[in-house]
């Protein structure tokens, strides 16, 4: 498996190649740990047009990258979903929570021309957000 970053204004474009499994996963996650901790960044497109093969170790990443995202109000974008991704992702309901597009030119045009992503819902005491139960499919659904 080959993942190279590149910088497009406040986003990060993530180009993963190859299988992701078990034994590569951590490649991914390496590089995601690079973006999560670089100020300034508020899109994230993980390119994964090349993905040929991905087990639940791979999804849990991706799951992971999504709940990272939303915590750190950056914004996660899948361009190139096909084959096998796509089918995993559809057979564990999973489609419809990642943001999508086709390639990573429409992914960062449709960043640009969205602005910023509203402020994250305050917590209240208890751990009660201002959103209702603030769980994985209701917040990315509200993109």
């Amino acid at each position: 498996m080959r993942v190279a970053s590149a910088v497009h204004d406040a986003a990060v474009v993530v180009r993963v190649e190859g299988d992701l499994d078990a034994g590569t996963v951590h490649l991914l996650h390496n590089e995601l740990r690079q973006v999560w901790e670089s100020p300034g960044t508020s899109v994230l497109v993980l390119d994964v047009a090349e993905v040929m093969f991905c087990d639940s170790r791979g999804l849990s990443e991706l799951i992971s990258a999504l709940q990272r995202g939303q915590a750190l109000n950056v914004r996660l974008i899948l361009t190139g979903v096909q084959g096998v991704l796509r089918r995993v992702l559809t057979i564990t309901g999973l489609r419809n929570v990642f943001e999508q597009h086709e390639t990573v030119a429409e992914a960062l045009s449709q960043a640009a021309d969205a602005g910023p992503r509203r402020p994250r819902p305050q917590t209240r005491p208890g751990g009660d957000s201002d959103t209702g139960s603030g769980g994985l499919y209701e917040t990315a659904g509200d993109r």
